[in-house]
This record gives C-alpha cells, structure tokens and sequence, in this order.
C-alpha cells in the first residue's frame, strides 16, 4: 500500500532554494543576536518598558516624524503616561535620548537620539539585517 503523501501537523514546510531559514529561524537569530548586543559593554541597559519606549520613538524617527513628549507619553497603550514620563527621564540619564525645545513655543519640547542612541540602533539594525543574511 503506498503511503500517503498528507501533510502531518508539525511537518516542516518546503524550503526555499535560496535560504536555508525560515522565518521563525531568523527571527531566533535576531533575539541571539541583539542579546549579544546588549550584553556588550558600552551599551545601557534597558529594562522592558524603556526599550518599548525607544523603539516607538525610532519607528516615528524612521519615519521622519519629530516627536514630542506630550505625543511620546500616549504612543505605548500598554502604560500610563505617567510611565512612559519616567522611562523617557531614564533614557535621558542613560543618554540615549535628549530634549529640544521647540524655538516658537519653549514648552515643547522634542525628543531626539543622541549619539549613543544611534548607535544602538544601527547595532540593532545590523542584527536584523545579519539576522537575514544566510551564513
């Protein structure tokens, strides 16, 4: 009797002849990697808030969207205004973000990345794109 050819739960899905990953298994090398990363001297550490906090601030930078406090306290649904307050108060100690006011209005004040800030983010940038690359 020939055996069936069905698909069983669990099977892996066909491969492509391009890359040896799936995306799940470039999603596990990119958390490897970025671990890496932070574990690495020179690069504050963040608990799980402020990181939440700075990536919504690169993703409106990315975008080329200034960013405000005011704007930065409603942008993670997941907590208070009053938190994310605190977390850009300790992003700004761990120097990864400064404040600029705004030249019309002095009580406006823009957040942007400093130098340290940027620099995490291209090593970030660099895990997911060697994340991507197969080796």
């Amino acid at each position: 009797m020939p055996r069936s050819s069905a698909k069983k739960p669990g099977d892996a899905a066909p491969r492509s002849s391009k890359s040896s990953h799936s995306p799940w298994q470039v999603y596990a090398r990119f958390l490897q990697l970025q671990r890496e990363v932070r574990a690495k001297a020179g690069v504050p550490e963040m608990d799980a808030m402020e990181e939440r906090v700075f990536e919504a601030l690169a993703a409106c930078w990315g975008q080329g969207r200034p960013v405000t406090v005011l704007q930065a306290m409603s942008m993670t649904g997941e907590a208070s205004p009053t938190t994310v307050h605190r977390r850009l108060k300790s992003l700004r100690k761990k120097e990864l973000i400064r404040l600029h006011e705004d030249e019309a209005d002095n009580r406006i004040k823009y957040i942007h990345a400093t130098d340290a800030g940027m620099a995490y983010l291209d090593q970030m940038g660099r895990c997911l794109h060697s994340a991507g690359t197969p080796s």
